[in-house]
């Protein structure tokens, strides 16, 4: 216990303000919700530093608003002489603000430094945060110790230059703060202060030791439209947008480092924990790459015959809209419905391509949950996964590009089998109506193609060659629109 008995109004206060800062418009998974998820049978300041650990995303919220702005003054300044807003720390020498210089010491940052997203902006804001609205009721070591758990909360960090790690390195900086503000922490404190700020930490990516792939999947798909804009307005993001959100997400993952996730201090958690742990997290990465690679060929091959027929347009304008997006869905169909009756059995086409029947499973059927922006299946990587394998999906990984162009698009489109791609312009043209004709052309140009590497498809005749009303019977399409 804390032996702290703030008021009524000091807690409905406190609580309504972090509900507000987390149920904001781009809050998806940094929400209320895991606030709860993170503190179950945590310590009373882990659960404090916890509830305000997330209170300022300040790229996601679109900056502070004027609450944020007037509780956290005297701590930033947002400069916008370059045409983007920099975040710099103020004076901090020139403040008579305690807490301000101690949170500074503690996160090893300097006046008028420019804070950046992945560099502790948020993190230190939202600590500054707490210290201006817990300040008065906790005493100075219990303000000291939120300060050090939010900071653990940075997430994805190397050991130093002298090769220590996060927690070490956050334990040295708590040493010399005490000295430096007389705080009187006894080294057996300071210590169980860094365990406590590690194991925050780690609950705070604790998703990443899940066995459950789906659901690990389902978060990182809530962190999408929290980091792209676009994807917020639901049936308006275009191709490029989505791809854009892919890329980075792809790209993130494919350099992640498995061992910046967790971290340990002085034997917590135990050697053994942070071996599985490891396994866990290394299981997880490889999973998300493998299912983001195959959902970024299939949003590529939309993009292609976007900029091949016309230019970018809005995702629903070529696969047709969302099913819960209908009033009346009882003949509802869009190009994932068809394409998941078309969508090869990867069983009766094995000896062709290897793939992982998980991932196929999670592209096929879905995650666990649909997005506000996108369905919980991926019937266009699903159905290019089963045809290409694992093997396949990388090979045309190395091709995307962003933004495509003519001369890309049609590079990329080389690396996939004529027929799926044939399918696939067939299908789209049957939503996109004004780009019809040229969908059709493509769709054409592509059924009289043949690559005897890529998959078991007899050549066609060249002297009868497919024409446009050919094509869905010799796609072998099952139901037309």
């Amino acid at each position: 216990a804390l032996e702290v008995k703030p008021s009524n109004r000091d807690l409905e206060k406190w609580a309504c303000l972090i509900h507000e800062c987390m149920s904001g418009n781009g809050r998806n998974f940094h929400s209320v919700g895991h606030v709860f998820d993170i503190s179950v049978d945590a310590e009373p300041l882990q659960t404090l530093s916890a509830m305000f650990h997330d209170c300022i995303y300040y790229n996601v919220d679109g900056g502070l608003n004027f609450k944020m702005k007037e509780a956290l003054k005297g701590v930033i300044v947002e400069d916008m002489s370059c045409g983007t807003c920099a975040v710099r720390l103020v004076d901090v020498d020139a403040q008579d603000d305690n807490l301000l210089s101690i949170s500074v010491s503690i996160f090893g940052f300097k006046s008028h430094q420019t804070l950046l997203p992945f560099g502790g902006l948020n993190e230190f804001l939202s600590a500054m945060l707490a210290c201006r609205e817990l300040g008065n009721s906790l005493t100075l070591k219990q303000m000291v110790r939120i300060i050090v758990c939010i900071e653990a909360t940075i997430p994805f960090r190397k050991p130093n230059d002298q090769g220590k790690n996060v927690s070490e390195s956050l334990f040295d900086r708590l040493v010399l703060t005490n000295t430096k503000f007389d705080l009187e922490f006894t080294e057996e404190e300071a210590i169980y202060a860094i365990k406590m700020a590690t194991d925050l930490g780690n609950r705070d990516v604790g998703n990443f030791t899940t066995d459950d792939k789906a659901y690990f999947l389902d978060n990182t798909w809530k962190l999408l439209p929290e980091s792209n804009i676009p994807l917020r307005q639901t049936n308006i993001y275009t191709m490029f947008e989505y791809q854009l959100a892919l890329n980075k997400m792809e790209g993130f993952f494919n350099f992640l480092d498995p061992t910046t996730v967790y971290h340990s201090f002085r034997g917590l958690p135990p050697p053994e924990t942070m071996s599985f742990m490891k396994e866990r997290v290394e299981m997880n990465i490889g999973a998300a790459r493998c299912y983001l690679r195959a959902k970024l060929v299939g949003i590529a091959v939309l993009s292609s015959l976007a900029v091949m027929t016309g230019g970018d347009s809005p995702i629903a304008m070529f696969m047709g809209d969302l099913p819960d997006q209908v009033e009346d869905n009882s003949d509802f169909v869009n190009l994932g419905e068809i394409l998941n009756r078309e969508c090869p059995d990867p069983r009766r086409i094995g000896k062709y391509v290897e793939l992982d029947e998980e991932i196929f499973n999670l592209l096929h059927v879905g995650r666990k949950n649909a997005s506000k922006f996108d369905l919980k299946n991926s019937p266009l990587a699903a159905f290019l996964y089963a045809l290409i394998g694992d093997k396949g999906i990388e090979l045309s990984t190395k091709s995307v590009v962003y933004p495509m162009t003519v001369e890309s698009a049609r590079k990329f489109l080389q690396t996939l089998p004529p027929k799926a791609v044939a399918t696939i312009a067939y299908l789209c043209a049957q939503f996109a109506e004004t780009r019809s004709a040229e969908l059709m052309d493509i769709a054409v140009e592509y059924s009289n193609a043949y690559d005897s590497t890529r998959y078991d498809w007899p050549a066609p005749d060249s002297e009868n060659r497919l024409a446009p009303q050919d094509i869905r019977q010799k796609l072998n399409i099952s139901r037309s629109i």
